[in-house]
């Protein structure tokens, strides 16, 4: 009799490190590997990102402060201009004050455009950083587009994708309760699927 309950006794522990080894122990490591492949992918979209807005803010930068050296040169070539022509112009004072005010007019008009191409340029900067911010945001949308797709239902990816929301506990652990069961059933695959893409709000 006792012989008999150890026997049974390590066939079922046998069993049970069958299924941890073949089962249970596959699937967490799909899980913890396709984290693994979310996590680097939302590293490479947040540092492409930061690598844009730097590169934009850079281009900004240099592009005001050339234009903030030019309006200046050119201010200070028109003051120059107007003094000279002054001193020079005696009692046809006049003509030369004209003239000079008209040069300052024009380098006025220089430093005023110039000004504009920078604020323009500040513009564009900043749409490309709206840009590769949206391109990122973009790539992870269409990460979870492909997992949440009944054709090519991978479950631990789906779970991965749960694990990573920001949802609570409990509805987490109702939404991988499901795909578990779709997992074992694939008739379940389109509700469950629909389940997760309400949850998550896709």
């Amino acid at each position: 009799m006792n012989k008999s309950v150890i026997i049974g006794a390590i066939v079922v522990l046998l069993a049970a490190g069958g299924y941890y080894q073949f089962s249970y122990k596959p699937a967490q490591e799909a899980a913890a590997a396709a984290e693994a492949e979310k996590k680097a992918a939302e590293e490479k979209a947040a540092a492409d990102a930061k690598a844009a807005e730097e590169a934009a803010a850079a281009a900004a930068a240099a592009e005001a402060e050339a234009a903030a050296a030019a309006a200046a040169g050119a201010e200070e070539a028109a003051n120059a201009a107007a003094t000279e022509a002054a001193e020079a112009a005696g009692e046809a004072g006049e003509a030369a004050a004209d003239a000079a005010a008209e040069a300052a007019g024009t380098a006025s008009d220089a430093a005023t455009d110039a000004a504009n191409a920078a604020n323009e340029a500040a513009d564009a900067a900043a749409g490309a950083v709206d840009a590769a911010v949206e391109g990122a945001a973009g790539e992870a949308a269409g990460n979870a587009a492909a997992a949440l797709d009944p054709a090519n239902f991978n479950a631990d990816a789906v779970v991965a994708l749960i694990d990573g929301s920001t949802l609570d506990d409990a509805t987490k652990t109702t939404l991988k309760t499901a795909v578990e069961a779709a997992r074992s059933n694939p008739a379940l695959v389109a509700s469950t699927v629909a389940q997760v893409r309400t949850a998550l709000g896709l």
